[in-house]
């Protein structure tokens, strides 16, 4: 049977595209073994599939100064190690690494025992992960176009980032919504962002006053105050996190969001104008350069955090409201929705015979 083995880890941004392509895989007959950390996302998440996973212990390399750097050196010989028995018992067809530092030393293991590499990149500004494996990879599959310029030794292939599709939902209604007025839908992720909720509280009666509809996603630790302190109003609908959003994109004209990768690929899969706040503690700033990207395409702007205050924020939530069939019209076809299959094709043509 075809066998691939699979990493990636640290985040859902890493995680989720390597399941996408695993499990088109899977429906092509291919046997998925997942390398993954113990008491991790991603062994958590590999617990709801029926792929077999392989616990390793890998340290990240931290970028401040830390005395677990002590640990990291031993840690990655035995990660690296640990790769290369399971390798020999599940004997791999090729490896596919999507990101996060988790995947580097099953990467590095799959080179020493002359295993094909395909590599996955997410992001605008490749990982650390991707960009000390690219010499060794065969392919390098990228979710952003402007990373090519960054892997210049690598081949290299714009696919668009693998993303969930967006079957038809009927979600639990938190507020009201009024459909014939503008819709600003803030994404603040599963924990919420306290920069974004801050700003936003600031700013919601008044935008709530000027007829335009706000849907807003608090995280799960800020549900209850930002409700508390808002109160339920028309116009306004509060939730705290939903794994399936696309009835509140549906709803929404413009987005206001960090700038994770596969937030974007959705985003712009959906024709959603956004306003972009990267999240400027994200490894190495990718955030900032993937909402680069984006602005440069027109379809987006970006605030960064250090210049986000009530009044910038509003400012451009105005300015977007009254430009929006400029910024919908530059939208393009993408290939996000369908990446997962194009890799995995390409994965079941080279290397499954």
């Amino acid at each position: 049977m075809k066998c691939l083995a699979v990493s990636s880890g640290g985040t859902a941004g890493h995680i989720n595209p390597a399941l996408s392509i695993a499990r088109k895989l899977a429906e092509k007959n291919w046997q998925i073994h997942y390398l993954g950390n113990r008491n991790s996302l991603e062994e958590q998440l590999l617990a709801k599939t029926d792929f077999t996973f392989h616990e390793l212990n890998v340290q990240k390399l931290y970028r401040r100064f830390t005395f677990a750097h002590a640990a990291f050196p031993f840690k990655l010989i035995k990660s690296i190690n640990l790769s290369k028995k399971i390798y020999k018992l599940i004997k791999p067809d090729v490896f596919l690494g999507c990101g996060g530092f988790v995947s580097g030393p099953p990467g590095y293991a799959a080179h020493l025992m002359h295993i094909p590499i395909i590599l996955q990149e997410q992001n605008s500004y490749p990982g650390l992960t991707t960009r000390l494996l690219a010499k060794y990879s065969n392919k390098i599959f990228l979710g952003n176009k402007k990373a090519e310029q960054y892997l210049k030794e690598a081949v290299t292939e714009y696919s668009g980032n693998p993303i969930n599709s967006f079957p038809a939902l009927n979600l639990p209604h938190y507020g009201d919504h009024n459909s014939k007025q503008k819709t600003v839908f803030l994404l603040g992720g599963s924990q919420g962002s306290q920069a974004l909720n801050k700003v936003m509280l600031s700013i919601c009666r008044e935008l709530l006053a000027n007829g335009i509809n706000l849907i807003w996603q608090t995280g799960k630790n800020n549900y209850v105050e930002i409700l508390n302190k808002t109160g339920r109003k028309e116009g306004l609908i509060l939730f705290d996190f939903s794994t399936q959003i696309n009835e509140f994109y549906s709803k929404a004209d413009i987005i206001i969001a960090r700038a994770g990768a596969l937030t974007l690929a959705e985003l712009e899969t959906l024709r959603k104008p956004a306003i972009l706040i990267p999240l400027p503690s994200s490894a190495e700033n990718h955030q900032l350069y993937n909402a680069q990207e984006q602005a440069e395409k027109g379809i987006a702007e970006v605030l960064e955090q250090k210049d986000l205050t009530p009044e910038s924020l509003l400012k451009q939530v105005n300015a977007m409201l009254n430009n929006l069939e400029a910024y919908r019209s530059r939208f393009k076809n993408t290939l996000h929705s369908a990446a997962a299959e194009h890799i995995a094709a390409f994965i079941d043509a080279n290397y499954g015979s």
